[in-house]
């Protein structure tokens, strides 16, 4: 339990470095929420929705875009969230080597 609680510390640490990066991303995935929802003609939260899962790279389906405009910002939507999700895994994993770090010593340590 000590190793997950000193993860989690350096995990949100190195999270809060790229934070911002990370509420842009957001902000620009809620803005093209927005256009869909004009594209599209549907209300802001099922365009919502629709970006969540698509930039999750899940694509259930039941909502789809038909216009050119709706169709072209998911591709969009889905390549943001492709980036966002690799920064957390990059995060995690950087906090997962400072822990391994802290407790074995440097990764990169020369063994003769």
């Amino acid at each position: 339990m000590k190793d997950f609680v000193l993860f989690v510390r350096h995990f949100f640490k190195i999270l809060a470095l790229v934070g911002h990066v990370l509420l842009a991303l957001l902000a620009i995935i809620a803005i093209a929420a927005g256009v869909i929802a004009l594209a599209e003609g549907m209300s802001y939260w099922d365009a919502l929705y629709f970006a969540a899962i698509t930039g999750l790279t899940i694509g259930y389906g039941d909502i789809k875009p038909v216009t050119a405009v709706g169709r072209i910002v998911a591709i969009l939507v889905g390549l943001i969230g492709v980036v966002f999700f690799g920064i957390v895994v990059g995060v995690a994993t950087r906090a997962l080597a400072h822990c391994v770090e802290i407790k074995h010593g440097p990764l990169n340590k020369d063994r003769h």
